[in-house]
């Protein structure tokens, strides 16, 4: 299979190493957990909750999202260069980060836990990682580090 040629200007460094490297690496970490280590996944905003079946079958298909964004970040990414696959990949992502929120917000809520001072570790965790993604998806949306047009234009003139 031949790879595509790109649409676009290169993509900064940042970004890819952050989205083909360390974000599929959070994404097996993830599915990791979901699939052998069910009670610390819930205990990341549930205190001490013990898994049900439910519980169980439902991590498990999160599991198998986690593995499916992972590959498609490290895989799909590589191959090809094109900013509009990257941004469609990018802006499917931003939606599992924007579910995760509110579902946070919701489950501390029922526990009277809504106050950054009533959150453990496992919480600040959990946030924070999401968060920084989250971030790290916005800023790249937005092209923030990106050279501008201008720069690129002189940049072909010189060569």
């Amino acid at each position: 299979m031949s790879r595509p040629q790109s649409s676009t200007r290169g993509i900064p460094s940042f970004y890819r190493v952050f989205f083909t490297i360390l974000d599929p690496i959070i994404c097996i970490w993830g599915a990791y957990m979901d699939f052998f280590d069910p009670r610390m996944v819930l205990s990341s905003h549930i205190i001490a909750d013990t898994p049900d079946i439910g519980h169980i079958m439902i991590l498990k298909q999160r599991g198998g999202a986690m593995l499916s964004f992972g590959f498609i970040s490290a895989v799909l990414l590589r191959y090809t260069q094109d900013i509009k696959i990257w941004h469609i990949v990018e802006i499917a992502l931003l939606l599992v980060d924007f579910a995760y929120f509110p579902a946070v917000f919701g489950a501390l809520n029922a526990q009277t836990r809504v106050l950054p001072e009533t959150w453990r570790a496992e919480d600040w965790g959990s946030l924070a990682i999401t968060g920084t993604a989250t971030l790290v998806r916005l800023a790249f949306l937005a092209r923030a580090g990106f050279a501008d047009e201008d720069e690129d234009v002189e940049a072909k003139k010189t060569q």
